[in-house]
């Protein structure tokens, strides 16, 4: 995995994520908070769509044997899950972005957003520094169910029937409500949304960046891994805290210790790298469209972004996981864990925009806030 051919391709990985992502404003958060707030569900359509395309990709891995039940991604399931979701969700709200929302979002020039991933970073730090003993001992093991992820692959059924299953009642619930000409016409529009030179467009339709996202995660779960934010990012931040108070440092903390379990030493590997890249995917798309700018928060929103970035980064420990991770890796291995988290996601970010307050739709669309 450490070789050069493994961090070339994460490079390739995270340049066509932070690409894909920008194109489309694709953010988790923004899919609940703009239904909720507006009854928006364009980029909730967007996110159905990528889950029902990992689905058929890792089934079609699994099938083909091309990947094993052994790669796919799959953590304890407890009440952890739930918990750690819901808190995730209140944060990304708060902080105006989820985990990968915030990377395309800092490769556009938004200050703000560093400062949100900093802040997550941190976050991951300070639950790696409570976990061991009160955090392990107090409320993760307790609410833990199970002493490994369970994936409904698991069941025995061949690996297709339950991925073809959901994408079946997915198309019969929307030719239902749209008809068979309604349907297709949406499947036309989504790959024919094009206005001159596409790569200078700012603008691609999100159900058609959503299978390119789930083709592209597929190749990198047969190819390299499955895909991750926060867990390359927690990472990062003990090569941070190696650099300042040394290796002993991280290897002396049990949750540290064990992130870097697998990797010859403590420093930055392919994972990190594509994380790395997926700013800098995310920034050449959007200098290709014109749409790269440096912008600088207003003070009043700083708090929101540390808050709230704390808050996904210890979230994200607990859950354990982000919203992209348990979106296409978590569901496209229909690991039981992950679902949960995703229905706490949904649940924190309804909580914060239906009572805390209300979001306008697109809050940080690049056109409307870049004055």
């Amino acid at each position: 995995m450490f070789t050069i051919e493994a961090f070339i391709l994460a490079a390739v990985f995270g340049l066509i994520y932070g690409f894909l992502l920008q194109k489309a404003d694709f953010c988790f958060v923004a899919s609940v908070r703009d239904f909720v707030s507006v009854k928006d569900s364009r980029i909730g359509k967007g996110v159905l769509v990528l889950m029902a395309t990992a689905m058929i990709g890792w089934g079609f891995a699994l099938t083909t044997g091309l990947a094993s039940l052994e790669q796919v991604w799959a953590v304890p399931i407890g009440l952890t899950n739930l918990f750690g979701g819901i808190l995730f969700g209140i944060g990304m709200t708060i902080a105006g972005s989820c985990a990968s929302g915030a990377l395309y979002r800092s490769g556009m020039g938004y200050v703000q957003f560093w400062i949100v991933i900093a802040a997550m970073i941190t976050g991951n730090l300070l639950f790696a520094f409570i976990y061991d003993p009160w955090g392990r001992e107090g409320f993760v093991e307790p609410l833990t169910f199970t002493d490994k992820g369970y994936s409904l692959y698991e069941i025995g059924l061949p690996f297709m029937v339950l991925p073809l299953i959901f994408v079946g009642i997915l198309i019969l619930i929307v030719v239902k409500k749209f008809g068979v000409d309604g349907f297709l016409q949406g499947v036309k529009n989504s790959v024919t949304d094009w206005n001159g030179n596409p790569f200078k467009q700012q603008h691609w339709d999100v159900r058609f960046v959503a299978v390119l996202m789930g083709i592209t995660a597929t190749i990198q779960f047969i190819t390299l891994s499955s895909i991750s934010v926060t867990g390359p990012e927690t990472r990062m931040g003990g090569v941070l805290v190696a650099s300042i108070f040394g290796e002993q440092a991280v290897y002396n903390n049990v949750y540290l210790n064990n992130m870097f379990s697998s990797y010859p030493a403590i420093g930055l590997g392919p994972e990190e790298t594509l994380v790395i890249f997926m700013v800098v995917g995310a920034f050449i798309s959007s200098v290709l469209s014109k749409s790269f700018k440096i912008r600088f928060p207003k003070a009043k929103r700083l708090p929101a972004a540390i808050g709230g970035g704390l808050i996904m980064g210890v979230a994200s420990r607990i859950a354990p996981g982000c919203n992209i991770a348990n979106v296409v890796a978590g569901v496209g291995g229909l690991s039981i864990a992950s679902i949960i988290v995703i229905f706490g996601m949904m649940i924190g970010v309804f909580i914060i925009t239906k009572y805390y307050f209300k979001m306008p739709i697109m809050l940080f669309y690049r056109e409307k806030d870049a004055a």
